[in-house]
């Protein structure tokens, strides 16, 4: 055998060699590009889910402020309008809400069923239409509002009786006292209130 012989045996095993690598770095190339392709969908993924956490615990705050103030107004206030809660999906008011509470009464079931369904509000459970309608009273605030709002839970700085806008309830209160005994919190604290989460 000659020597060119030899040599041109030995470049072809060179380049049959020389192709493997590159076939095989081609593979892990494209491997590499699925996974990163994969990397990629997730960290887009975990975004959306930030976002989305981010429009719903805005929506919550708005909410629980809403809530808060709409179980200040007084049941007998029918004129006053109701503060709108907002979708927890977007963050924006929500569509057909109730501009009074007595507008409740005369909503559609669709309405109401809508309405939960955006507050995130379903139970799970099959309801009627009076129970869907003290439900959405419940969430958006004037559910229990009447004994919150006639029972304000405010403390006297004087005598340290809850305020109800009533005597008879001081008297009673002095009644119940033990001698020596302190009763309520300290004078001039006010009292959590509003609707139950």
């Amino acid at each position: 055998m000659s020597q060119s012989y030899i040599e041109a045996h030995k470049a072809e095993e060179a380049v049959r060699a020389l192709e493997q690598k590159v076939s095989l770095l081609m593979t892990k190339n494209r491997e590499q590009a699925g996974k990163n392709e994969s990397f990629e969908k997730k960290i887009h993924e975990l975004e959306k889910k930030s976002e989305d956490l981010d429009v719903r615990l805005k929506a919550a705050e708005h909410n629980a402020l809403s809530r808060h103030l709409n179980a200040l107004i007084p049941p007998s206030s029918h004129h006053q309008n109701l503060h709108p809660l907002h979708s927890i999906h977007t963050n924006t008011p929500l569509k057909n809400f109730p501009r009074k509470e007595s507008d409740i009464r005369t909503m559609s079931s669709l309405d109401v069923n809508n309405l939960l369904k955006d507050l995130d509000a379903q139970t799970g459970r099959k309801m009627d239409a009076g129970e869907r309608k003290a439900r959405l009273k419940e969430v958006i605030g004037v559910g229990e509002r009447s004994s919150v709002v006639q029972n304000p839970a405010v403390v006297d700085s004087v005598d340290g009786v809850k305020q109800d806008g009533g005597e008879k309830k001081k008297e009673d209160e002095k009644k119940k006292a033990l001698p020596g005994k302190a009763t309520g919190p300290p004078p001039g604290k006010v009292l959590p209130i509003g609707p139950k989460d």
